[in-house]
């Protein structure tokens, strides 16, 4: 493990734990000492490089590029502190993604870009909440405050989830049959994060994390995964 990539995590406050080999290359959250730690797995079978592409201490995230002889082993990825807890999501190669304030908003959707052009929001992108949004991990979530919903359509004691994660406890929900939107209302709960009261309806949206898969697989097929809290 190189000394450079101990002192970018260092920076952020991150620890990182002892690198273990396996089939891919793979970046988690593990349980380390005194508490949680980033470990990567390197494959048996392949010479990586990891490269900090950009450190933000005052945010506390970094971004990190893999790329290994045996292509299509690659990948970019952004790690750092939500609330209480490390996280890493997978990003999309590019320039826009090689910082950390140009990869925290390639996670967002485009319906939430737009959202801020709006709403004439720039200096404050970065924030869980703005005039926007509300952020919650992995979803965002877009006030309607207009939007009336019959109350025998609303399902209550809901659940917001995506594959292998925990799931966001939502006290109404409102799935449209026509297009598949998803809105709620009132507390969304989730172990890792602060409870949120949503006053008026919101639309529902899941940020744009990208994952990379093993190199057997990638070849065949490129999947988008959610973000790992």
């Amino acid at each position: 493990m190189s000394i450079e990539l101990q002192q970018a995590f260092s920076e952020i406050g991150a620890a990182l734990a002892d690198q273990t080999f396996g089939r891919g290359f793979q970046i988690d959250i593990v349980n380390h000492g005194e508490g949680e730690a980033y470990e990567l797995q390197h494959p048996s079978d392949d010479q990586l490089t990891v490269e900090i592409m950009d450190v933000n201490r005052h945010l506390r995230h970094l971004v990190l590029d893999v790329t290994g002889w045996r292509l299509p082993i690659a990948g970019r990825y952004l790690c750092g502190h939500d609330e209480s807890h490390w996280f890493v999501a997978g990003l999309e190669f590019g320039r826009q993604t090689a910082k950390v304030r140009g990869a925290m908003e390639s996670l967002k959707p485009e319906i939430v870009r737009r959202e801020q052009r709006r709403k004439g929001i720039k200096n404050l992108q970065h924030r869980r909440q703005t005039a926007a949004y509300i952020r919650q991990g992995e979803w965002f979530f877009l006030p309607r405050p207009k939007m009336q919903v019959a109350d025998v359509l609303v399902e209550l004691d809901g659940r917001l989830a995506r594959d292998g994660g925990k799931p966001h406890r939502v006290d109404q929900i409102y799935r449209m049959p026509s297009s598949g939107e998803t809105f709620v209302r009132g507390c969304v709960r989730h172990l890792d994060h602060q409870t949120i009261y949503l006053d008026v309806w919101h639309r529902v949206v899941q940020n744009n994390e990208v994952v990379t898969i093993p190199a057997e697989e990638a070849a065949e097929d490129l999947q988008r995964i959610a973000w790992m809290d």
